[in-house]
C-alpha cells in the first residue's frame, strides 16, 4: 500500500539517496584516516558541520560545505546518472 503512494516513493528515494552519500562521506574519511576533529582543522569546517553532514538529521549539508569536506580528503562532488532499475 505504501509502495503505490507516489509522495511516499519520491521520499523513500530522496531519503535513500541521502544516507547513500552520508555513507561514502563516512567511508572517504575513514579511508583517509582522520577524525571529524581532524577534518574540521584540515577543511576549515567546524567539527560539528562535519559530524551534521554524516549524520541522518533532516540538517543537510549545503554544497560550499560538501565541497570542502571532499576537497580536503582530495576527493570531489560529480554528478552521474542512474542505472535504470
Amino acid at each position: 500500500m505504501i509502495d503505490s503512494n507516489p509522495e511516499v516513493k519520491k521520499h523513500i528515494a530522496e531519503f535513500s539517496g541521502e544516507n547513500k552519500l552520508r555513507e561514502k562521506l563516512i567511508a572517504a574519511r575513514k579511508r583517509a584516516g582522520v577524525t571529524q576533529k581532524e577534518l574540521g582543522m584540515i577543511s576549515g569546517l567546524d567539527y560539528r558541520a562535519i559530524s551534521r553532514a554524516e549524520s541522518n538529521t533532516d540538517i543537510s549539508p549545503n554544497l560550499k560545505t560538501l565541497v570542502k569536506y571532499l576537497d580536503a580528503l582530495g576527493c570531489e562532488l560529480s554528478v552521474v546518472e542512474k542505472v535504470a532499475q
